[in-house]
C-alpha cells in the first residue's frame, strides 16, 4: 500500500513539553469532533482515495471509534465500499482493515465476509509466522462469481469431511471447518491448496493481520495455527542487544520504535492464550455430597461480590520478552526528542498502551503527552499533516489514538488480567531501572457491604448461568437483571463483573452503574465505601450519572482509593460533574493524589 513505506526510520516519540498547558479532556474532545468533521466530509459519498480501499476502511474504523453512530451516511458509504471491494482485495494492510472496520462494524450479515478475508490472511502467512503486501495472489474472476453469488445466504453450518491434503511447504495443518459459511469453507480449502513459494514479510504488515486474524475468531474462524506461527515469530526474532524488533526478521537487525510497538502486539496473542488456556484448565471442586451437603455452617455459599484469588505462576519466556520489549520502547519514548512527525508510530503506541493496560511507557504518560502534541498539531479544517501518508491516513491515526482505540476488545481484557503481568505492566526490561517504590494510598475504613445476603445466597449461581448466555440472548438477560427490583439483582450484577471478561464485563459494568443510579443518595454513598472494587467503582459512576452535584464530596473522597480503577472513575465523575479536572493521573503516587485531592477540595470549598 502506498501510504505505508517498505522501509522505517528510527524516530522518537515527539512527546515534548511546550511551555503552553497541557491539553485537558476538553481539548481532546474537540480535536476528536473536527476530525470526525475532517473525515466525514472526505468520506460521505465513498469517495475513491489516494490510499485504496484499506485506507477507506481506515477511516470508517477512525469515525466508529470516535463513536460515529452506524447510521451515519459517510458509514454506510464505507460499508458499501468496503463490502464491495472485499470480494478482489488481496492486499495484506487492506484485507485486514476492511476485516477489522466490519468486525467493529458489528453487522451480522458481514460475519461471511469476515470469514472470507480471514480465509486470505491465514492464507498469506509464511512459515516464519509473517505477512507480506500481498497475502495471496490475485482473485480468479471465476472466484469472485462464485463468492458473490454464494454469500449472498448469510448462513453459518458445521463444517464436514475429512481436511484436503496440504501442498503448501509449510507443514503446519489446513484450518478445519468450524462454523464457516459453506462456500467460505471450500474456499478457504482452495486457497490453502493453492499456496505456493513463501514470501517475504515484514513486521509492519504483520502487525495489522496479527489484529485481523485475531478478530476473526469470534466469527468461527479457526486461527489457532496462524497465532502459534505469530507467537513463535516474535520470540524467535528479539533483538538480544535491546529487546526491540526491526523492520524485517532478515538483513535489517535495527530495532525501530514502531516495529518494537509490532513485536509486542505479537506476543500478546501468545500471552492471551496463555490466559485462556490457564481459564479453561481451573479445577472445578466437585459438589459436596452427603447429609451435611445443604448445611450452610458446613457448605456456607461463595460470596459473589469477591473475585476468587488469581493462581500465582512463574514468570515464563513470554514474560521475560514483554518485559525487555517494554524496556526497549521506553528507552525510545524517553531517550529521544523526534524530528520526524510520524503518527503511524503513535497510533502503534496506543495499540500496545491499550493491549498491555498501561498508562505509562519509560515513565513518560504516553496518552497525555501524545494527546498534547495532537491537540496542538491538528490543522485548522480538522486534520493531521505528518510525513510519508497524506492528511486522510494521519487523521485516522490521530483520531485512533485521541478516542484509545481498542480494535481486540477480548485480546486486551486477558491480556490486563494476566495474574502475573504485575511486571509487564510495569513498562521496563530486564536492564531497566525499578520503578520508584511507593507506599499504597490510605483508604477510608470501608463501611459493610450495604447489600443484605440472604440466607441461601443464589447470586454467584446466577451469574455464572449468565455468564454462559448464548451472545443473541445476553443483552435481554443482562437488561432484565439490571431492571429487575430487589438487591439480590444486584449481587448478581456484581458476581458478573467479576466473572464476565472482554466486551461483556464492559456491559455488566454498564448495566451495574446504571440500575445503581436508582439508589438513595444515602445508600449510594455507602456503596462508594463497599468493601467490593466493582461495586465501589459502580457507584462512583453512578454519583457522577445521577448528576447531582451533592456527590462531589464523595467522589473527592475516592481518590483516595487503594484501587486506580476507582481513582479514575471518581476522577471521570468529578470532570463531568464539575467540568474541571485537577486530577490525579493514572498511576499517580501518593503525594500526586493527596495533591489533586487538596486541589479538588479547595476549589470546592470555593463553589460553597
Amino acid at each position: 500500500m502506498a501510504w505505508l513505506p517498505r522501509t522505517a526510520a528510527l524516530v522518537g516519540l515527539l512527546l515534548t513539553a511546550g511551555s503552553a498547558p497541557a491539553a485537558g479532556q476538553k481539548d481532546v474532545d474537540a480535536a476528536i469532533l473536527k476530525g470526525k468533521d475532517y473525515l466525514k466530509g472526505r468520506f460521505k459519498t465513498g469517495a475513491a482515495t489516494d490510499n485504496g480501499i484499506g485506507g477507506v476502511a481506515l477511516a470508517g474504523l477512525a469515525l466508529l471509534e470516535a463513536k460515529t453512530p452506524a447510521g451515519d451516511e459517510a458509514i454506510k458509504a464505507i460499508a458499501a465500499a468496503v463490502r464491495e471491494a472485499a470480494y478482489k482485495e488481496t492486499k495484506t494492510y487492506s484485507v485486514a482493515l476492511c476485516l477489522l472496520f466490519l468486525d467493529r462494524l458489528e453487522n451480522p450479515a458481514d460475519v461471511p465476509l469476515i470469514q472470507m478475508l480471514a480465509a486470505r490472511l491465514v492464507a498469506g502467512q509464511n512459515a516464519k509466522g509473517g505477512w507480506s503486501y500481498e497475502c495471496v495472489d490475485a482473485v480468479p474472476e471465476a472466484d469472485e462469481k462464485l463468492l458473490r453469488a454464494g454469500l449472498k445466504e448469510q448462513q453459518l453450518v458445521g463444517g464436514s469431511g475429512p481436511a484436503a491434503p496440504v501442498k503448501s511447504p509449510d507443514p503446519g495443518p489446513r484450518p478445519t471447518a468450524g462454523r464457516l459459511h459453506p462456500v467460505v469453507e471450500k474456499y478457504t480449502a482452495a486457497l490453502w491448496n493453492r499456496r505456493g513459494a513463501d514470501k517475504g514479510d515484514d513486521n509492519s504488515n504483520t502487525q495489522f493481520a496479527i489484529i485481523a486474524v485475531w478478530a476473526s475468531r469470534k466469527h468461527g474462524f479457526p486461527a489457532d495455527h496462524a497465532l502459534d506461527l505469530i507467537e513463535k515469530r516474535f520470540l524467535a526474532s528479539q533483538n538480544p542487544r535491546d529487546g526491540g524488533w526491526s523492520y524485517s526478521t532478515g538483513a535489517e537487525s535495527t530495532s525501530t520504535a514502531s516495529m518494537t510497538c509490532a513485536g509486542l502486539i505479537g506476543l500478546s496473542v501468545g500471552v492471551a492464550r496463555r490466559e485462556e488456556r490457564r481459564l479453561n484448565a481451573e479445577v472445578v471442586k466437585p459438589a459436596p455430597t452427603g447429609p451435611k451437603a445443604a448445611d450452610p455452617f458446613f457448605n456456607p455459599p461463595p460470596d459473589p461480590t469477591r473475585p476468587p484469588p488469581a493462581p500465582k505462576r512463574p514468570a515464563d519466556g513470554r514474560d521475560v520478552a514483554v518485559g525487555a520489549g517494554l524496556g526497549c520502547l521506553g528507552a525510545f519514548v524517553t531517550g529521544r526528542v523526534g524530528t520526524e512527525n510520524n503518527l503511524y508510530f503513535m497510533w502503534s503506541l496506543e495499540r500496545v498502551g491499550v493491549i498491555y493496560g498501561i498508562d505509562k511507557v519509560g515513565g513518560v504518560d504516553w496518552f497525555a503527552a501524545g494527546a498534547d502534541f495532537l491537540v496542538r498539531g491538528q490543522q485548522a479544517d480538522g486534520s493531521w499533516a505528518g510525513a510519508s501518508y497524506g492528511a486522510d491516513v494521519n487523521t485516522c491515526f490521530a483520531l485512533l489514538f485521541l478516542t484509545r482505540s481498542n480494535l481486540a476488545r477480548d485480546l486486551s481484557s486477558k491480556v490486563s488480567k494476566d495474574p502475573a503481568a504485575t511486571e509487564l505492566r510495569a513498562g521496563g526490561g530486564p536492564n531497566a531501572a525499578p520503578p520508584p517504590a511507593t507506599t499504597a494510598t490510605p483508604t477510608p475504613a470501608p463501611v459493610a457491604n450495604p447489600l443484605p445476603v440472604p440466607a441461601e445466597d443464589t447470586a454467584a449461581v446466577f451469574a455464572r448461568e449468565l455468564v454462559k448466555m448464548p451472545a443473541a440472548e445476553w443483552a435481554a438477560a443482562l437488561g432484565r437483571v439490571r431492571d429487575a427490583k430487589g438487591p439480590e439483582y444486584t449481587r448478581v450484577l456484581v458476581a458478573v463483573t467479576h466473572r464476565a471478561d472482554g466486551g461483556r464485563k464492559k456491559d455488566a459494568r454498564d448495566a451495574l452503574a446504571e440500575r445503581l443510579t436508582r439508589m438513595s443518595a444515602e445508600s449510594l454513598r455507602g456503596m462508594t465505601t463497599a468493601d467490593d472494587v466493582e461495586l465501589r467503582r459502580g457507584a462512583v459512576l453512578a454519583c457522577a450519572m445521577k448528576d447531582d452535584k451533592a456527590h462531589v464530596p464523595d467522589l473527592i473522597d475516592r481518590l483516595a482509593d487503594a484501587d486506580d480503577l476507582v481513582v479514575r472513575a471518581a476522577r471521570a465523575g468529578l470532570k463531568s460533574l464539575t467540568a474541571q479536572d485537577f486530577g490525579p493521573t493514572p498511576g499517580a503516587t501518593k503525594d500526586e493524589r493527596t495533591a489533586a485531592t487538596a486541589a479538588w477540595k479547595a476549589w470546592w470549598a470555593k463553589q460553597k
